[in-house]
């Protein structure tokens, strides 16, 4: 009975001892190197809808229904205060109203480069620093006032 405890214990201290060797001669893992991207550390987030009135000849015309995306640094954006989604949808609101001579057939033709160009450098100047690194825009659609009007059923 005492030589099969001690040959258990014995069985114990060599598996023991051999799995320390081993994981020992394995050293630290040195985790590669890895290139930054543009991508590395940004998070991309949506905003809220928007809808803008478009005005011709003292009347509205339709509405303008938008939403944006932006990207931003992952740390520096949990660490706001004040997120820039309401500076976003700001700037957008104020370049759609402010917009003159839209064109109402083609409302694809509107310049949406410029209008996300604008949205970004304009939140980033408020910032002081490249806080939203790109703007792309996720919906953007002209509904004419006439479009939207309820029908009546006829009789």
């Amino acid at each position: 009975m005492i030589k099969l405890l001690a040959i258990g214990l014995w069985v114990c201290v060599a598996s023991l001892g051999a799995s320390y060797v081993t994981a020992s001669m394995q050293g630290p893992k040195v985790e590669e190197h890895k290139e930054p991207t543009y991508f590395n550390g940004l998070d991309w987030r949506k905003t809220e809808s928007i809808t803008v009135p478009i005005l011709t000849s003292d009347k509205i015309a339709g509405y303008v229904l938008a939403r944006f995306v932006y990207t931003i640094d992952g740390e520096i954006g949990n660490k706001l205060a004040v997120p820039p989604d309401s500076f976003i949808l700001n700037d957008a609101f104020a370049a759609v109203y402010q917009t003159s001579g839209f064109d109402f057939q083609h409302p694809e033709k509107y310049d949406l480069e410029g209008l996300k160009k604008s949205i970004k450098e304009t939140v980033n100047k408020r910032y002081g620093q490249e806080l939203v690194h790109e703007v792309m825009v996720e919906q953007f659609d002209f509904l004419p006032k006439d479009d939207m009007a309820p029908k009546t059923a006829s009789k």
